[in-house]
């Protein structure tokens, strides 16, 4: 019998096995299965080794998949002796291009903010910073005036500040910045790319930094471009489905606001961080800086969405909603009345922004617009789905340009002071924020009113009205026929995005001047017939209203619309 010293492990127990594989034919093997990797991998380095070499695939090129949360997607590029804005921003933000050497005695200006800076429902063409650039160079000839236009459709001001950064490379002899009314809707619909992990959030960067991966997305966005191609309409270079589905039940859209005091604090506070950052870098760059406040339609505007304040008990209710119930059917017959029933309606719960609404159309309906004014105010601020600058964030603004000594123009409070009793409405604005043509040469001339005092531009430098008129007129005619009728038509998403056929009988008017003032605003939009239809039930209600034409009609003269005023007095 063998001593165990003896067995081999080869017959212990009846059993044959192998002996240990040794350490160095393991690493062998662990060495192998890693150049067996790289070896399949070397194909797609050398792809993208190419593809950088040959400048294909570049990232800037490609729609950017997180609309404009990446900081791989700059705004601008570089194309030889100009700057472009990066494809990758299309069609959030419009095309625009300016030299890479500025030229002398030129007065470069960036304007930031979201769809309004955009020009929507337009395009640039007749947004504010285009008026301005004519406004400078109709005043001062001699010099060369661009201002470039930064506005993107949504987008926010945190989203605004690095934009920021990026120009303040660019030569800027002037930062404007003009945003507010887009924090509450960035926050909900791209909450989920606002809230994603830093290391989630790094590893999307790097892959989308791949030239491969964006020769791809490049390759199926053209395809997808093309089969649409009959059907689109074009933006200022991106093209837009007529047809765009409404995101109002997704979990990013309408249906996801909600009354959250806490959430709206959040996002004040963030609109305050953001702007004392854009401050805070244009001075550290030596860069002038300045403010715009921008206003909202009060008047024909009521609420996106109401909730009742948190904690109402059932029995309270109901008994709000029998008087609300009540009010509207009396507010067809006798006004007084249903205006004592709105206010005991609001002594249950104030909060109510559709309620706010009513009792502000009555009170103008009964010739009571300055005790109307503060109600259509609370009436946007207690909107569940505020897409309107709500008064937390406006103060916010006049504060941090009180502390940081920063100029402010005041583009609601001229609006307003143009407007009716104060209160504006479809005759400034063509939806809910958006002002009109009109509005956006009131503002462009009011922000280059700052400048003589700033020393930017002469104090005598002064521009003759027929001049201006006669530019404007040639530049609208260049814009051609259909530039209005256009604007109508892009419209359409944010009605359906907010479902405002829930609430289409609020935006009825209920009295001649409101008819007028849809008048106007249905030929803002280049619809001819609508304009007369609402202008017929305006005269049929009150002859008087025909002073509110023939003042717009000289308006639309001085805005360079002969046209448009010729077939209002039609």
């Amino acid at each position: 019998m063998m001593s165990a010293r003896n067995t081999t492990p080869e017959t212990t127990l009846g059993t044959t096995t192998r002996a240990p594989e040794s350490a160095t034919g393991f690493s062998r093997r662990r060495w192998f299965r890693v150049f067996a990797v790289l070896a399949g991998l070397l194909p797609l380095v050398a792809l993208e080794a190419g593809l950088r070499l040959c400048d294909v695939g570049r990232p800037a090129k490609a729609p950017d998949p997180f609309a404009g949360f990446n900081q791989n997607f700059p705004l601008f590029e570089r194309q030889g002796a100009v700057y472009r804005t990066a494809r990758s921003r299309a069609p959030f933000i419009a095309p625009q291009e300016f030299p890479a050497e500025k030229p002398r005695r030129s007065f470069r200006m960036f304007c930031f903010g979201g769809s309004t800076v955009y020009g929507h429902p337009y395009t640039g063409e007749t947004a504010f910073p285009k008026w301005l650039e004519l406004e400078l160079a109709g005043r001062d000839p001699a010099r060369a005036w661009q201002a470039i236009n930064c506005g993107g459709v949504s987008y926010a001001s945190y989203r605004i500040a690095p934009m920021v950064q990026e120009v303040l490379h660019y030569q800027p002899d002037l930062i404007i910045v003009s945003t507010g009314h887009n924090e509450f809707l960035e926050d909900r619909t791209y909450h989920s790319l606002k809230t994603r992990s830093a290391l989630w959030s790094g590893l999307q960067r790097t892959v989308y930094s791949l030239h491969t991966v964006n020769l791809v997305r490049q390759s199926l966005f053209r395809d997808r471009a093309t089969a649409r191609s009959s059907a689109a309409v074009t933006t200022d270079g991106g093209e837009l489905s007529p047809h765009v589905n409404t995101r109002l039940d997704y979990a990013s859209g309408y249906a996801s606001y909600r009354r959250d005091e806490v959430w709206w604090q959040n996002v004040v506070a963030q609109y305050d961080d953001s702007v004392r950052q854009i401050v805070a870098a244009c001075r550290a760059a030596h860069v002038p800086v300045l403010l715009v406040r921008l206003g909202s339609n009060l008047r024909d505007c009521p609420p996106y969405k109401s909730e009742h304040r948190a904690g109402l008990a059932p029995g309270a209710e109901a008994d709000w909603q029998a008087a609300f119930d009540l009010a509207t059917a009396t507010e067809r017959t006798d006004l007084p009345r249903a205006l004592q029933v709105y206010q005991e309606a609001a002594a249950i719960d104030a909060d109510y922004a559709l309620l706010n609404f009513r009792i502000a159309r009555t009170l103008d309906r009964l010739g009571r617009p300055t005790e109307a004014l503060p109600y259509f105010e609370r009436a946007k601020d207690t909107d569940i789905c505020p897409l309107r600058i709500t008064a937390p964030l406006e103060h916010t603004l006049l504060r941090i340009a009180a502390e940081t000594d920063t100029p402010l123009v005041d583009a609601a409070q001229i609006i307003a002071a143009r407007s009716p009793d104060g209160i504006p409405g479809n005759d400034w604005y063509v939806d809910h924020v958006h002002p009109s043509i009109g509005g956006h040469q009131l503002i462009a001339r009011t922000i280059a009113a700052q400048f003589p005092a700033r020393g930017w531009l002469p104090a005598a430098a002064e521009w003759p009205e027929a001049q201006r008129v006669k530019i404007y007129t040639s530049h609208l005619t260049s814009l051609g026929p259909a530039y209005l009728a256009d604007g109508k038509r892009r419209l359409a998403w944010l009605e359906d995005w907010a479902k405002r056929q829930r609430l289409a009988a609020e935006t009825i008017p209920h009295d001649a001047a409101g008819f007028a003032r849809l008048a106007f605003r249905h030929l803002d939009l280049g619809d001819d017939a609508a304009a007369q239809d609402a202008l017929r039930e305006a005269l049929k209600r009150d002859t008087g209203v025909a002073d509110l034409v023939r003042a717009r009609a000289q308006a639309l003269t001085a805005q360079g619309r002969d046209d448009s005023a010729a077939a209002l007095l039609r």
